[in-house]
């Protein structure tokens, strides 16, 4: 794996300080996990992606504690106002279902085995606690499929991100098509150019543009011309399968 940059780090040990003040001993592991995790080029767009595992419930105080720990993060860090953090409880990351974010309970980890994929194929970076192989099972084909479903859903339902879309749509027909969901956009993109058709090659161009930090004059329209059909294209692939 890449060794992690400067701002990851800065990052990494800002959460564990406020964790560590904030919970003490609830926290049972703290670990990495996405695109920190995966080769990439200099420059590359990336949010903080991390799981936060839990021996108790938050209460309302830790909540708000925590919410005034990322606006510090944030306000020091532009990665640090990326976070994309999921808060678990240690019984139900043992389990398969999707377990309910303690720091929000009306959402839920839908990625959850796409999450315990990366976790068993070493893609992650422990910070402290427990080793999450220890804790997490491995997932099944069919959660993975019910997990990639559930990821191109959210894709449809977000088509002010373009690039994201695209490149998350081709790692969804990556992760189908090889039956390997442990890929990032970087690498679903590449493996795009090379397998998908070629009317579909200038929308993924401009997405390695735009998480590049390279967008090139005209990228805007290429989006506007080809995201939804690109998803749709997506959404009858999965349904041909």
């Amino acid at each position: 794996m890449p060794p992690l940059s400067d701002d990851v780090i800065a990052v990494t040990d800002a959460l564990h300080r406020g964790f560590t003040e904030i919970l003490g001993e609830a926290v049972a592991s703290f670990f990495l996990y996405g695109a920190v995790a995966f080769p990439r080029p200099d420059g590359w767009r990336i949010d903080f992606d991390f799981h936060l595992l839990l021996h108790r419930a938050l209460g309302e105080s830790e909540r708000a504690a925590i919410t005034n720990l990322y606006a510090e993060v944030g306000a020091r860090s532009e990665l640090g106002r990326d976070l994309d953090g999921y808060f678990v409880l240690l019984t139900d990351a043992a389990g398969s279902d999707p377990p309910r974010h303690q720091l929000d309970l009306t959402i839920r980890d839908e990625a959850w085995a796409l999450h315990r994929a990366h976790v068993h194929a070493g893609r992650y970076f422990l910070v402290t606690g427990t080793d999450p192989r220890e804790i997490v099972a491995q997932p099944s084909w069919a959660e993975l499929e019910a997990a990639l479903h559930a990821e191109l859903t959210f894709v449809a339902a977000h088509p002010d991100a373009p690039a994201f879309g695209i490149l998350n749509g081709a790692r969804i027909l990556y992760s189908f098509a090889t039956q390997d969901v442990v890929v990032s956009k970087y690498e679903a993109g590449q493996w795009a150019l090379d397998s998908l058709p070629d009317e579909w090659h200038d929308g993924v161009l401009a997405s390695l543009r735009f998480y590049s930090g390279a967008a090139a004059e005209g990228d805007g329209l290429v989006f506007e011309a080809c995201w939804a059909p690109f998803v749709a294209y997506v959404e009858r692939s999965l349904h041909l399968d």
